[in-house]
């Protein structure tokens, strides 16, 4: 039975504490209600607009898919994240695909959309009369998205958010910033020389990185200057710091994956008040980029100490369960760093278990939860 605990008002601040999830038991599984997956597509090709003049690959190289395109490989490793949850949750979910039960959502990307695609195949293969075709596994399950200038759920605020926007710039022009570019200097001058562009800003860097990191992953020969602890220790570390900068205060981290946290507790609300609708509604599934994973992990608290800053890897996951035990509602928190790493549960500060009574994850988590996102981000466009 899950532990009540007082529903107080006060802010306490987060923090982690990780297990391994190596086993799902049935009790795991009788106790479930809802499920949120948060993921990050599979490997691509790198995207034009992060590709550097001495960059030597070019549109050829990556034919027929183009820039920032699945590779087989990120084919693979998104329908394996499929397995890995149809691995965890099959009992949960049954064999049968019901179109009520499951909801997957997308960025206006193809990679995301191809990856949600995936990630649906591998979750649900085709059983008894939903067999269709002899040699076809597969079965079409909808999915949806938002065209890319209307989607205030997925895509980062500084899209469309311009409170976030404002504080942001605060964050990037800070003392504290500005003293850490200074500190990686020579580190960016080295970059700037070596492909071909200006490299001051972190965000330069991540481009760099998410550029190499792909050329890498596809097993291309990276330049010589890429050695030497510049690739994958300094432009890592160059990436993360974008990552942190992006949710670097309170105010940032409540419109940023806050936005995200807000979703998941109304759909938690409603699960454990019966108002669900689709009131059978099991799992929601999001596919979108590694900012998705970040910001939630960020907002938790799980990405505050140098040890848990990890550049989330392609198909990673966070995922946020919903139980229900004598009529109490518990969250638990898991993470898969990679399609076939172990879950990692994560414990919220404040919680005494991983299994976090619902009322009390929503106070632990009420300062970076925004009440009236539209409000707060100061948007002359209702965005909720």
């Amino acid at each position: 039975m899950f532990l009540r605990l007082k529903y107080y008002l006060t802010a306490v601040c987060l923090a982690t504490a990780v297990v391994s999830a190596k086993e799902v038991t049935e009790d795991d599984m009788k106790t479930l209600r809802l499920v949120h997956a948060f993921f990050r597509h599979g490997a691509r090709t790198p995207e034009l607009k992060h590709l550097f003049p001495t960059d030597p690959y070019g549109v050829d190289t990556f034919a027929p898919m183009g820039y920032g395109q699945l590779t087989n490989l990120g084919k693979r490793q998104a329908f394996r994240l499929g397995e890995r949850l149809r691995n965890r949750y099959d009992r949960f979910l049954g064999k049968i695909y019901y179109p009520e039960e499951v909801y997957g959502q997308s960025t206006d990307f193809d990679r995301t959309k191809a990856s949600l695609q995936l990630v649906l195949a591998g979750l649900y293969p085709p059983v008894d009369n939903q067999r269709w075709h002899e040699q076809l596994n597969w079965q079409p399950i909808p999915t949806h998205y938002k065209e890319d200038h209307l989607d205030y759920f997925l895509r980062r605020p500084n899209k469309y958010c311009p409170a976030y926007m404002a504080e942001l710039d605060k964050a990037l022009t800070s003392e504290q910033h500005q003293e850490y570019l200074e500190s990686v200097r020579s580190t960016l001058d080295f970059l700037t020389e070596n492909t071909g562009m200006q490299v001051k800003t972190t965000s330069a860097a991540f481009g760099v990185y998410q550029t190499i990191r792909a050329e890498h992953v596809m097993n291309l020969t990276l330049p010589k200057w890429t050695e030497n602890g510049i690739y994958p220790e300094a432009l890592n570390k160059l990436a993360i710091r974008q990552c942190l900068i992006e949710n670097s205060t309170p105010k940032l981290r409540r419109l940023n994956g806050g936005r995200s946290l807000q979703k998941v507790i109304d759909n938690m609300l409603a699960k454990s008040e019966c108002r669900l609708q689709p009131e059978n509604r099991k799992i929601f599934l999001y596919s979108g980029h590694e900012n998705n994973v970040v910001n939630l992990l960020t907002a938790l608290g799980f990405f505050d100490s140098v040890e848990d800053q990890y550049f989330p890897d392609y198909s990673s996951a966070f995922v946020i369960e919903l139980h229900e035990d004598e009529e109490e509602f518990a969250v638990k928190l898991l993470y898969l760093r990679d399609v076939e790493a172990e879950y990692e549960e994560k414990q919220l500060k404040g919680c005494e278990d991983v299994l976090c009574p619902l009322q009390d994850f929503i106070r632990l988590t009420k300062t970076v939860v925004p009440v009236n996102f539209t409000e707060e981000c100061q948007s002359p466009v209702n965005l909720d």
